[in-house]
C-alpha cells in the first residue's frame, strides 16, 4: 500500500511540473479558502473557546444588578453590603469576590519604571478564582482594613521585568504612584483578572465599617461581583435563589437605592458576549468562502480528469484496477489540500499580523489569541474535509471510465453530463459570491450610515488621552466627608491645562472625566430638581461628568442656552452645573432649564444652579441615543465635594490643534511629565480614532467581509473563465466546422457569451434567493439600511454581471478567432 502511495505522490508532482498553472491555481484558491477559515478560527479559539486561566472556569459567574435604570444603559454595580447579605443568605455556600474600579498605574522597582493595569480587589477574589500565587500569598481579610492596605500582589510579567524573577521577592517593596507597597505574592504566568491584560498588579480595597454595612448612596461602595457556583448548582438555580432574597434586601434599603433583582452570567460570557455573535457570523462567512474554493478546485479537477481520460483508459487497458485509479486521484487531492493548508496557515498568520492593531482595539481577550492545538486540529480536519470535497467526484470519474470509447479517441467533446456537472458548480460559485457581495454591501452601507450620524461635536484635529495622577482610591470610592488632603485639581490639573494651552500649534485644550466615545467608566448621578420631594425611583438620573472651562470649544459642542464654565467659576464661587439637551427634555420639558437648581447631598452642592444647556453628544456608541448628562465644573471639584474621587482617580484631556493632531503626541507627553512626573497616560489617540473604534466589531466585520467578497468574486470569475475556456478547447473542432461553413465571428462570440449569460442568470437568481434569507442572520448588526435593501441587491447584481462578462469575454474572443484549418487538422 505504502509503495503505491509514494509512487502516486511522485507521479502527481511530475504532473504538476508539466502543468504548473493548474497546480498554482488550485493551491492558491485553496489557500485563500483555508487561510480565511484559520484566521477567523484563531480569533474564535482565543476569545470564545480557550478556557479562562482559573480553576474550573465553567463554574465562575458574574452577578449584576437588574433594574429599569441598568436596562436604559445607566452604569450600576452591586454594593459591598448587598453582596455580603447575598452570600450570607446562601449560608456561606457561595464563594464571592469583588473587583472595584481599577486603573493604570505607574510603578517603580529595581528594573525601572513601567505602566501596568492595577485592579483593586477584596480579599476573596483569588480564592474564588481558585488560583494561588506561585510565590507568597494572596490578601488577608485584615488587609482590607483602612491603614493596612499597602500590600500588593504582582503579575508574573511584572515580577520578571522589574525584579528579574527574584525568588526572594516576598517582603520587598514596590513603589506605586510614589507610595511604598509591600509585595506579598506573585501570581502564575498567564493569570490576569479582570481586564485580561498581560501586565497587572493587584492591591486590596480598604473598606470602612460604614462601607461594609451601608445601603445609602454616598456611603456604600460598589464593585463587580464574581462568584463560584455552589457544588451541584446551575446558573439558573443560583439566580432563582438570589432573586428570592434580593427583593427582601431591596425593601429594607432606602427607597430605590439598590436593584430589586440580580442577573447571573457566566464569567467568560460576560467578557466576550458582545463579540460572540459577530465572530460566529464571520466564521459562517469564511466557511462559505471555503465551500466556494472547494467548488472551484473541484471544477478544475473535473476538467483535468476529462482531459486525461485517454491516459486513464490506457492504464486500465494495461491492467490498472479501478481502486488504483481512485487512489491516485485521492492522493492528488490530498497533496493539493495539504499544500493549500500550509500556504493558508502562513497567509492567516500574516493577515492577523497586519490587522493585529485593529483587532486588539476592537476585540476583548486578544492576549489569548495564538496558534494553539485547537487551531492546528481544526486545520487538519478542514484539510481532510477539503481533500474529500475536492477529490471525491474526480476520483469516481477517473475510476469509472468508458474504456472502449476512450481508447477509440472519442474525447474531443466532453459528455453532456460532464458539462452539466461543471456548469452546476459554476452556478453554485456565483450564488455564493452573490451572498458574500450582498453581505459586504450591507455592512459597507451600515458603516457609511454610522459615519453619517451627527455626533454633536467636531472630530477634526482633536487629540485625546487619559491621565492618571497619584490617586490612591478608585472612582467607586467617593466619600464627601474626606475634605483633607491635597487638592489635585489646583496643584496639577489646572496648571497642566495652562501649559497645554500654551503649546505651539494648540488652539485650546480642556479636561473632562469622560470624553465622547471614550467612556472608560461611568458615574450615575441621582439628584433632585428645585428640592422637589419625589419617590426615589422617580428622581432624575443622569451620567455625571466633570469638565473644565473650554470643553465646548475644544470639542466643538454647541451651546443651546446659557453658558459653559468660565474663569469666574472657582472653588469659592457658588457651584454651577451644565446639562445636556436630553436632560432638559426628559426632566424639564417645555421649560427654560437655565436657573433651576439641582441638589446632590449636603453642603455646598446642596444647591447647584443650572447655567447652560449643551447639545447632545454621542458618548458611548454612535447608534445609541444620548442619555441625560450633568456636567460639573472641574475648578469647583475640591476635596470633600461629590465626584472629587472621580477627578482624583482619572481625567481625560482634549486638545484642539491648528496642526495635525498626531503631531502633538510627543509635546503632550513632555508637558504632562513636567507638571506631574509620576503621571500615567492611557490610550492617547485622536477623537477620529475614538469614533472609528466606537463602531467596534462592525468595522472589523465590514472590512473582513470586503476582503472575503473580493476573494469570492475573484474565485467565481476564475471559475467561469476556466469553464468557458475548457468548453472552447473541447469544442475546437465543432467551432472550426461552424466557421468553415460560414458562421461569422459575431455568431461564434454570441454562442459562448449566451451560454455564459445563462449560467450568470441562474447564479444570480439562486444567489439572490439565498441572500434574501441569509441576511436575516445579520439584521441585528445593520444600522441605517434594511436587510433587504434594493439598492444593495441591485448594485451587487451589476458588479457580479460586469465581472462575469469580463471573465467570459476572453474565451469568447478566443473562440471567434479559431482558424478552421488548424482546428480540423488537430483532430
Amino acid at each position: 500500500m505504502l509503495p503505491s502511495i509514494l509512487q502516486d505522490v511522485r507521479y502527481t508532482l511530475r504532473q504538476w511540473r508539466r502543468a504548473p498553472g493548474f497546480a498554482l491555481t488550485a493551491v492558491t484558491v485553496l489557500a485563500l479558502g483555508l487561510g480565511a477559515n484559520i484566521a477567523v478560527f484563531t480569533l474564535i479559539s482565543g476569545i470564545l473557546l480557550r478556557p479562562l486561566p482559573y480553576a474550573d472556569p465553567a463554574h465562575l459567574v458574574k452577578i449584576d444588578p437588574a433594574s429599569p435604570m441598568t436596562e436604559r444603559g445607566f452604569y450600576s454595580q452591586i454594593n459591598y453590603s448587598n453582596m455580603l447579605q447575598l452570600r450570607d443568605a446562601l449560608g456561606g455556600r457561595m464563594a464571592i469576590g469583588v473587583a472595584f474600579n481599577g486603573s493604570m498605574a505607574s510603578i517603580t522597582g529595581p528594573g525601572g519604571r513601567m505602566q501596568v493595569e492595577e485592579p483593586i480587589v477584596d480579599a476573596g477574589v483569588f480564592s474564588v478564582l481558585g488560583v494561588q500565587p506561585i510565590l507568597g500569598r494572596g490578601f488577608r481579610e485584615e488587609e482590607t482594613q483602612p491603614g493596612r492596605e499597602h500590600v500588593v500582589v504582582l503579575g508574573e510579567g511584572v515580577w520578571r521585568k522589574l525584579y528579574n524573577g527574584d525568588p526572594a521577592i516576598v517582603g520587598k517593596t514596590l513603589v506605586i504612584r510614589g507610595e511604598s507597597f509591600t509585595i506579598v505574592g506573585v501570581m502564575p504566568r498567564g493569570f490576569s483578572f479582570p481586564f485580561q491584560e498581560e501586565e497587572q498588579i493587584w492591591i486590596p480595597q480598604p473598606l470602612t465599617q460604614t462601607e461594609r454595612t451601608s445601603m445609602q448612596v454616598g456611603r456604600f461602595i460598589s464593585g463587580a461581583v464574581y462568584a463560584r457556583l455552589p457544588q451541584g448548582m446551575t446558573q439558573a438555580e443560583l439566580a432563582a435563589d438570589l432573586n428570592r432574597v434580593q427583593p427582601v434586601i431591596a425593601r429594607e434599603a432606602p427607597e430605590g437605592e439598590i436593584a430589586d433583582h440580580v442577573k447571573i452570567i457566566g464569567l467568560q460570557e460576560s467578557m466576550n458576549h458582545e463579540v460572540r455573535k459577530p465572530l460566529l457570523l464571520l466564521y459562517g462567512v469564511v466557511f462559505g468562502l471555503w465551500a466556494l474554493a472547494c467548488l472551484n478546485v473541484t471544477s478544475l479537477m473535473l476538467a483535468r480528469a476529462i482531459s486525461r481520460q485517454r491516459e486513464q483508459a490506457v492504464r486500465s487497458a494495461l491492467g490498472a484496477r479501478r481502486l488504483r485509479l481512485f487512489q491516485q486521484s485521492v492522493v492528488e487531492s490530498l497533496l493539493l489540500s495539504g499544500a493549500g493548508a500550509v500556504a493558508g496557515l502562513l497567509l492567516a498568520q500574516s493577515v492577523l499580523g497586519l490587522l493585529w492593531r485593529q483587532i486588539k482595539r476592537m476585540l476583548p481577550m486578544t492576549h489569548a489569541v495564538q496558534l494553539d492545538w485547537r487551531v492546528l486540529c481544526a486545520l487538519i480536519a478542514l484539510t481532510l474535509l477539503t481533500a474529500l470535497a475536492t477529490g471525491l467526484a474526480p476520483a469516481l470519474r477517473a475510476s469509472n471510465r468508458n474504456l472502449q470509447a476512450s481508447l477509440h479517441g472519442v474525447t474531443s467533446t466532453a459528455s453532456a453530463s460532464q458539462n452539466r456537472t461543471r456548469e452546476l458548480l459554476v452556478v453554485a460559485q456565483l450564488a455564493l459570491t452573490m451572498i458574500f457581495l450582498v453581505g459586504a454591501g450591507l455592512f459597507l452601507r451600515t458603516i457609511h450610515a454610522l459615519r453619517s450620524v451627527p455626533l454633536g461635536f467636531r472630530e477634526q484635529n482633536v487629540l485625546t488621552g487619559g491621565i492618571i495622577l497619584n490617586a490612591t482610591e478608585g472612582a467607586s470610592h467617593i466619600d464627601e466627608s474626606q475634605s483633607a488632603g491635597p487638592n489635585l485639581v489646583a496643584t496639577h490639573y489646572l496648571p497642566l491645562l495652562d501649559r497645554l494651552r500654551a503649546m505651539p500649534g494648540v488652539r485650546t485644550a480642556a479636561l473632562s472625566s469622560v470624553l465622547p466615545l471614550r467612556a472608560e467608566f461611568a458615574v450615575t448621578i441621582i439628584t433632585t430638581i428645585d428640592h422637589k420631594d419625589v419617590k426615589k425611583q422617580d428622581q432624575p438620573r443622569a451620567d455625571g461628568r466633570i469638565a473644565s472651562a473650554g470643553l465646548t470649544e475644544a470639542l466643538g459642542i454647541p451651546m443651546l442656552r446659557g453658558r459653559f464654565f468660565n474663569a469666574d467659576d472657582t472653588s469659592t464661587s457658588p457651584p454651577v452645573v451644565v446639562i445636556n439637551q436630553a436632560f432638559a427634555e426628559e426632566y424639564l420639558p417645555g421649560q427654560d432649564s437655565v436657573g433651576h437648581v439641582i441638589s446632590m447631598g449636603k453642603g455646598r452642592f446642596h444647591d447647584i444652579r443650572i447655567v447652560g444647556i449643551i447639545g447632545d453628544v454621542k458618548q458611548t456608541k454612535v447608534n445609541e441615543p444620548t442619555k441625560p448628562e450633568l456636567y460639573f465644573c472641574l475648578a469647583q471639584t475640591v476635596p470633600g465635594t461629590p465626584l472629587y474621587g472621580v477627578a482624583r482617580a482619572f481625567i481625560q484631556v482634549a486638545i484642539r490643534a491648528a496642526v495635525p493632531a498626531d503631531a502633538l503626541r510627543a509635546q503632550f507627553d513632555k508637558v504632562l511629565h513636567e507638571v506631574a512626573p509620576d503621571a500615567t497616560t492611557t490610550d492617547v489617540k485622536t477623537i477620529h480614532e475614538a469614533v472609528e473604534d466606537s463602531f467596534g466589531s462592525q468595522t472589523l466585520t465590514a472590512r473582513l467581509l470586503e476582503g472575503f467578497a473580493a476573494l469570492a468574486l475573484l474565485i467565481a470569475s476564475v471559475g467561469l473563465y476556466g469553464l468557458l475556456s475548457f468548453a472552447v478547447a473541447q469544442r475546437t473542432r465543432e467551432i472550426g466546422v461552424r466557421i468553415a461553413l460560414g458562421a461569422p465571428q459575431q455568431r461564434i462570440l454570441r454562442l459562448v457569451l449566451n451560454r455564459a449569460l445563462v449560467l450568470v442568470t441562474l447564479g444570480l437568481g439562486l444567489g439572490a434567493g439565498l441572500a434574501w434569507f441569509a441576511v436575516r442572520l445579520a439584521r441585528s448588526y445593520l444600522f441605517g439600511v434594511g436587510a433587504h435593501d434594493g439598492i444593495t441587491f441591485g448594485a451587487v447584481a451589476v458588479v457580479l454581471c460586469a465581472a462575469c462578462v469580463l471573465a467570459a469575454w476572453l474565451p469568447a474572443r478566443r473562440a471567434s478567432a479559431i482558424d478552421p484549418i488548424l482546428a480540423l487538422r488537430s483532430e
